[in-house]
């Protein structure tokens, strides 16, 4: 479901999962500020997602292959003729769980424990396709994120009704396409919301 500001009735919260979702002007100053959260999963447990235009500025992957001690393969790797153009972003995914690793990432790339979220995106959390990506054989495109954003059962539903969040249709495009750092105004065009006024406008689902 996607909920934009001509909604002119409450909308009723559907699973959410594979979309994303947009800081409005309530969490200024917040972790979340101007954040973009892919939403992976939504159910009675609560909801899961992945900021992914958050890149972390002190910390990249070869810092993560340091800490694993497989900073040798980078070397090695980066010849390889079927290497991923560039070592991956390290975005700061969330605030749960910070130090462990989550790579959204093109669907080609699969281990046994690979979720495939959509027929284009598909997230792994094991340590071998941080191997694989220093090898130079992981996916073609990847978010890397440290960390998740989680929700406890009902508390993204009391955030959305707050206007705290505006939900775009997440596309392959948004993630793997658009630069970080306009990926915020990318998401606000697909609602066809100038993102300079869009937080402050009144949103219908009080």
């Amino acid at each position: 479901m996607i909920m934009t500001p001509s909604s002119t009735e409450t909308p009723v919260i559907t699973n959410l999962r594979n979309h994303v979702l947009l800081a409005t002007a309530e969490l200024n100053g917040t972790f979340f500020e101007r954040a973009v959260i892919y939403i992976a999963n939504q159910g009675d447990d609560g909801a899961m997602g992945f900021v992914i235009n958050q890149p972390l500025p002190r910390v990249n992957f070869t810092d993560i292959a340091r800490s694993m001690g497989i900073e040798e393969l980078l070397a090695s790797g980066r010849n390889n003729p079927i290497t991923t153009k560039s070592l991956p972003i390290i975005y700061r995914g969330g605030p749960v769980e910070n130090t462990r690793g989550f790579v959204l990432h093109t669907p080609e790339y699969h281990l046994d424990a690979t979720i495939k979220l959509t027929p284009d995106i598909a997230l792994s959390a094991q340590s071998d396709i941080v191997t694989d990506m220093a090898r130079g054989n992981g996916p073609r495109h990847a978010n890397f994120c440290l960390g998740y954003a989680g929700w406890t059962p009902g508390q993204l539903e009391t955030e959305l009704h707050s206007n705290s969040w505006l939900v775009a249709p997440a596309t392959p495009e948004l993630l793997f396409k658009v630069p970080p750092a306009d990926r915020y105004n990318a998401a606000t065009s697909l609602l066809g919301l100038s993102p300079l006024n869009f937080s402050t406008q009144t949103m219908g689902l009080a």
